[in-house]
Order: C-alpha cells, then structure tokens, then sequence
C-alpha cells in the first residue's frame, strides 16, 4: 500500500513478513534435502551419501555443494 507523505508524494510502506513460529515444545522443522525428491520417503544416511530405501535414489558428498 501507499500513502501519501507531506509534499503530497506517494510514500512506499514497509512490507512486513510474516513466518509461523513453531509453538512451544514442538519438534523442528523438518528439512526438505532429508526427503526423497521422487518419491518422498525420507533418507538414510551412510558414509558420505544420502540413498532412499523406497526408490533407490541417492545423492553423495559431491552433490551437497
């Protein structure tokens, strides 16, 4: 929104961002690289790669970064 400031210009507002706040007690969040991006089950770590149980999928160190 605008609005207009003394010199009769329109003056841009601040936008303000809102983000949820986990309640008190709850766990963290979840981290969406921990999860399969073909099927989503969640990933098993061994040695230096991240591998899916359901589909086979899996990334090594090398694609971390």
């Amino acid at each position: 929104m605008t609005e207009q400031d003394g010199l009769g210009r329109l003056a841009e507002q601040p936008i303000e961002v809102s983000r949820p706040v986990p309640a008190s007690g709850a766990a963290e969040a979840e981290i969406a690289s921990n999860y399969c991006p073909r099927c989503e089950a969640r990933l098993t770590a061994r040695s230096c790669k991240l591998i899916c149980p359901s589909c086979g999928y899996y990334m090594s160190c090398s694609d971390f970064y």
